[in-house]
């Protein structure tokens, strides 16, 4: 029972990512002040420089109308949204899920329409990944941030960077070299 490579980390493999698949958050496009009634959004999605899809959206009183092709049709999907209130003032906008009617901040193409990570089956890249992953990884954005490569091989510098107050130094350093060792002495346990 248990063991190296037990548990939901093989369950993973066939599942579509959420880093994987086209979103569409109303929260950018609302931070752009694009959500006036009848105005029009264009978005395109790329990957590296290539243009993968591109859309487009009116707006209207309580919906927004997407224009976009798939396959070489032209589609169109009306997705309505809702305001909530804040809690300091202000008001939240979120769409409502074509199918199950959830809102959700973020919504993304499911072969020929949008809807929310829950109906696309979608899930995180770091709910697949094991423990030691996770620890390698916290361990690797720590060292991104005093500006050394990630990657427990590449040893730590003796001196803090610029700007850079000694207390915060030394309690990063001590967490990585923290992390990796208990990483390191694990994995040396397992394998034995």
């Amino acid at each position: 029972m248990g063991g190296w490579g037990s548990g939901s980390y093989i369950r993973c493999g066939s599942r579509r990512k959420v880093e994987k698949s086209l979103p569409l958050d109303i929260r950018k496009l609302h931070g752009q002040g694009l959500f006036s009634h009848g105005g029009i959004i264009t978005s395109q999605w790329s990957i590296g420089g290539k243009v993968y899809s591109s859309l487009q959206c009116r707006v209207m009183e309580n919906h927004l109308l997407l224009f976009y092709s798939y396959n070489g049709l032209e589609k169109e999907q009306s997705i309505d949204f809702d305001w909530t209130d804040c809690n300091y003032g202000g008001n939240r906008i979120w769409f409502l899920c074509p199918d199950c009617g959830r809102r959700c901040a973020v919504i993304y193409f499911r072969g020929k329409s949008f809807v929310c990570r829950k109906c696309c089956n979608l899930i995180y890249e770091s709910q697949c990944q094991t423990v030691i992953d996770r620890k390698f990884a916290k361990a690797n954005k720590l060292r991104l941030k005093i500006g050394i490569k990630s990657g427990s091989s590449s040893p730590l510098p003796l001196f803090k960077p610029l700007n850079m107050h000694q207390k915060t130094w030394d309690r990063i350093r001590y967490e990585i070299e923290h992390i990796e060792s208990r990483v390191w002495a694990e994995l040396e346990r397992r394998s034995l």
